[in-house]
């Protein structure tokens, strides 16, 4: 048995110490450098076609020249120091608006006031609202008896809302603060951009309680305020902070209906409402969003390609082991064009000018990018790896965009009908009568390029509404989801601006 054992590592040792075994380590070196020089050429040659075919349509992969040119600081909402970014104790390197939560603070046993479901056409409730704040009152002024002013209470309870409401009538612009390099690992502020969702329920709340004191005047400074803060993520070429300004309109448009269909909006108001709508365009903000998502991907892998182990740490702190792994440059290139040309693909579904979407045309992109990522080739392509992650949010970004956008253009023109009622006691037969008096110009369903559905009902009230993502009309119609009964299904029905106690409702 010994001696058998010692043939074989004999032979062992001979077949690695051959001129043979020699060969075949230098073809196997040779095929490795010839791989990596051919996915470095073939890489660095897509994404210099890459860049040049975007360029030459005038696009750009600097997302400086995207960010907002600065503002002078004594007229930027923004550079309140109740949005300074500052040091969290726990954390150094992570900043966090800390006097922004504290002014905010809400304990969990609190619930703020709320407006209705505008969506579904339901009310704020007047009575539930006015107890949450008088019991949040009591619990925090325990020596001081309740005041049977809501408003008064919440103010109590909330004084940073006042001081900001008057430093937003006094600041014309809003400006947040945003570091876009990656060459730090905290690149971006997200607790800033997310902060101003809570920021919005509490202007919402404040809104809600003044339509009932009834103080309308006090509730559309709240809706500006509000705009104003949506104004400043806006302007940021990124997709987080164009989804973060979806929230808050959304939130903010309970109030818009509420004094709707409480006729609490006089003429003046209404007019400074449309104002503020017009001034909101969530196409151009889509297109910006996803021009800055493609600078922030070919950025992140520059960075991952020239410094892997750096990129790694800035995703996740704690790492400290990261290292390098050895791979063609090429491959880093191929993921960046693949990525640049998804993006910018994407940020051409819809057409600003014209100001329509073929939402079907959405559907076939997202369609045809999910069959190529399903053939062999490129099922194990590691430069698919970033499309074939984004394509389900850029369809549902592209959508939520879109659709805000029509909830604007129906509130200008729910605003519009709500004037020519005041003006003559009943809403108009159709919508050509509003012009000019009421609105100067009617927006078009962007989903058709055709006018948005309109009809005068029996009863007095009216029917407003877009064919929505399916393109067809559905008679007003609203459809919820199968396995979800109580959310309504955006890819199905119409999308209608709601009126109370009608039956648009289909489960």
């Amino acid at each position: 048995m010994i001696s058998f054992l010692k043939r074989a590592a004999s032979k062992i040792g001979r077949f690695f110490w051959s001129w043979g075994f020699l060969k075949f380590v230098l073809l196997a070196f040779t095929l490795c450098i010839f791989l990596y020089v051919e996915e470095d050429w073939r890489g660095a040659r897509a994404w210099v076609a890459t860049q040049a075919k975007w360029q030459a349509q005038g696009e750009t992969f600097d997302i400086f020249q995207l960010s907002p040119r600065p503002v002078p600081r004594d007229q930027n909402l923004a550079a309140l120091p109740l949005f300074k970014m500052e040091p969290n104790a726990a954390d150094k390197a992570a900043l966090q608006p800390l006097a922004l939560n504290q002014a905010f603070r809400i304990n969990p046993s609190y619930d703020l006031p709320r407006g209705g479901n505008w969506q579904k056409g339901k009310l704020a409730d007047a009575q539930k609202n006015r107890k949450l704040v008088t019991d949040t009152y009591l619990s925090v002024f325990k020596a001081l008896p309740p005041t049977q002013d809501s408003l008064a209470e919440f103010n109590a309870l909330y004084p940073a809302l006042d001081e900001l409401r008057l430093a937003a009538a006094s600041h014309p612009y809003c400006q947040f603060e945003q570091n876009y390099r990656f060459d730090e690992p905290y690149h971006l502020y997200l607790p800033l951009i997310t902060a101003q969702i809570k920021l919005s329920q509490f202007l919402t709340a404040h809104a809600i309680l003044a339509l009932d004191a009834p103080k309308p005047d006090v509730a559309l400074e709240d809706i500006e305020t509000n705009f104003k803060l949506v104004s400043g993520l806006r302007e940021q070429p990124l997709l987080v902070s164009g989804l973060c300004a979806i929230g808050m309109t959304s939130v903010n448009f309970s109030v818009i209906y509420q004094g709707l269909v409480t006729h609490a909006w006089n003429d003046a108001q209404l007019a400074e409402l449309q104002n503020v709508l017009a001034q909101t365009d969530f196409l151009a903000d889509y297109q910006h969003s996803i021009r800055g998502e493609a600078c922030i991907s070919t950025s992140f892998l520059d960075q991952f390609k020239h410094q892997t182990s750096h990129a790694v740490t800035g995703l996740y702190p704690k790492r400290q082991d990261s290292a390098p792994f050895f791979r063609p440059d090429g491959w880093i290139d191929m993921s960046k064009a693949r990525s640049a040309n998804f993006d910018l693909t994407a940020v051409h579904f819809v057409d600003v000018n014209k100001r329509v979407l073929s939402p079907h045309a959405v559907d076939q992109f997202v369609a045809d990018v999910e069959t190529k990522q399903r053939s062999v080739g490129a099922s194990f392509s590691l430069w698919n790896i970033l499309s074939r992650v984004a394509v389900g949010p850029i369809k549902s970004a592209v959508q939520k965009f879109v659709q805000m956008q029509v909830w604007v253009d129906e509130a200008r023109i729910a605003c519009a009908l709500e004037r020519y009622r005041l003006a003559h006691g009943t809403y108009p037969g159709s919508l050509a009568a509003l012009i000019p008096s009421d609105i100067d110009e009617l927006p078009h369903d962007i989903m058709t390029g055709e006018p948005y559905h309109y009809q005068l009902r029996a009863d007095g009230t009216f029917l407003l509404y877009s064919v929505g993502w399916n393109g067809t009309d559905d008679g007003g119609s609203v459809v919820f989801k199968k396995d979800a009964p109580i959310q309504i299904d955006y890819n199905q029905g119409d999308w209608v601006w709601p009126t109370p106690d009608h039956g648009n409702y289909h489960h």
